[in-house]
């Protein structure tokens, strides 16, 4: 599918969130970011025919429309919020491709119960004091610590009612994480490495790429920026000063796989 074609389809449903919700950051995800994270998940073969996908925190739909257009085989739609699940599915329906989704009622817990040494949820500045630098371990060891921290991350009980590796592919827009939502963004990004088997694709804000990338890295596996974007942050609620603000963003890419044949 042609990128004007997909944003073209994606421009004529309802993506404003009809009583969006402070708690849960709910901001409206734009068709051309949408389109982005998309297409460059099918031109890598992480999207399509032949894959499954889940929405993490799908809001109104964009992303799980975005799948489900390119004809991806299954994909899961996951949020909290019933009226966000309510209206993607009515949006979901309008475009008559309620065959290929299935929803879930669920929510990411805020603290995520975890025996793991690496899986530090907490915020940035909490993490300065416990990141002092070390020399990593070497050969084998690397092997072992990778698959100890994996096996771990697979046993997070994190309120998603769904088994570990249950879908290729998992795509979120999670919270930013700022305010109230402290290290909510974390929390989303390890949980979508528990539910996917290949790939994760996540937008977050590029101020927290280098911290987000050490947290990657530490749970042994790979992450890569695959573009850089500005998402517009329309004035959604009362505190807000301006028409729109544009936020940096980072679409990152995390393969689950590709450190599997270390030795």
């Amino acid at each position: 599918m042609k990128r004007k074609h997909l944003e073209s389809a994606l421009s004529s449903i309802q993506r404003e969130f009809p009583d969006p919700k402070i708690t849960l950051e709910q901001y409206p995800t734009s068709p051309s970011l949408t389109a982005s994270v998309i297409l460059t998940a099918l031109e890598r073969g992480d999207l399509g025919p032949g894959t499954t996908a889940l929405d993490l925190g799908c809001g109104t739909g964009m992303l799980t429309l975005g799948c489900a257009l390119i004809e991806t085989d299954l994909v899961l739609a996951l949020d909290c919020d019933s009226d966000a699940l309510q209206l993607a599915k009515e949006n979901v329906e309008e475009m008559e491709l309620e065959t290929a989704v299935e929803w879930i009622h669920a929510q990411v817990a805020s603290v995520i119960s975890s025996s793991s040494p690496s899986s530090s949820t907490t915020t940035k500045n909490s993490n300065k004091s416990n990141n002092k630098r070390r020399f990593p371990p070497k050969g084998n060891m690397i092997q072992a610590s990778t698959l100890e921290t994996r096996q771990l991350i697979a046993q997070d009980k994190d309120g998603v009612p769904l088994h570990s590796r249950c879908v290729d592919t998992v795509l979120t827009n999670p919270p930013f994480g700022t305010k109230q939502n402290a290290g909510m963004d974390l929390r989303f990004l390890r949980t979508a490495c528990r539910l996917a088997r290949r790939t994760v694709y996540s937008f977050h804000k590029t101020s927290t790429r280098a911290f987000l990338q050490q947290q990657v890295t530490a749970w042994g596996y790979s992450f890569h920026v695959v573009a850089e974007m500005q998402f517009d942050l329309p004035q959604v609620y009362k505190f807000h000063k301006e028409k729109s603000r544009d936020i940096a963003v980072d679409l990152i890419r995390v393969d689950l796989i590709c450190m599997e044949n270390l030795g």
